[in-house]
């Protein structure tokens, strides 16, 4: 079988999703004052809001890895830091228009980045779906 020519990209955190997120912050903020608890329990839930929404932002914003890369060795992670940590696909799903790749390094620390149309050209995306498919981790329909 011939290869399938290697795949690297740089990842960043889509926006559209983060800006799908802060409009479900807001919903959810309104949710906390629209109801008939007292002032203080909608102050609490409201900040019990903002904190769990800032600490998910700040994690899906500043991811641990910034390239991912695919080629005759296997899947590489490399991080912030440029240090290079050899990874293994253990999972992928597609949602709608997104990919989702889950990835385990040695020392289990996972990473899974979530692929959409802001963050991925097309092309590198075309041969992921393609290099998934062909290794028998194709996406369930």
């Amino acid at each position: 079988m011939k290869s399938a020519p290697p795949i690297a990209f740089d990842y960043r955190p889509s926006r559209r999703v983060a800006a799908v997120a802060l409009v479900l912050v807001v919903i959810a903020l309104s949710c906390a004052f629209a109801n008939d608890l007292p002032i203080a329990p909608r102050i609490g839930l409201a900040l019990a809001v903002l904190a769990v929404a800032a600490w998910g932002l700040v994690r899906f914003l500043r991811p641990p890895f910034a390239r991912v890369a695919w080629g005759a060795s296997g899947w590489s992670l490399t991080d912030r830091y440029g240090r290079v940590h050899a990874a293994d696909l253990i999972g992928q799903r597609r949602l709608g228009g997104l990919v989702a790749l889950d990835f385990r390094c040695a020392g289990q620390r996972s990473f899974s980045p979530l692929l959409a149309g802001d963050n991925l050209d097309s092309d590198t995306r075309r041969r992921l779906v393609l290099t998934l498919a062909r290794a028998g981790i194709a996406p369930p329909a």
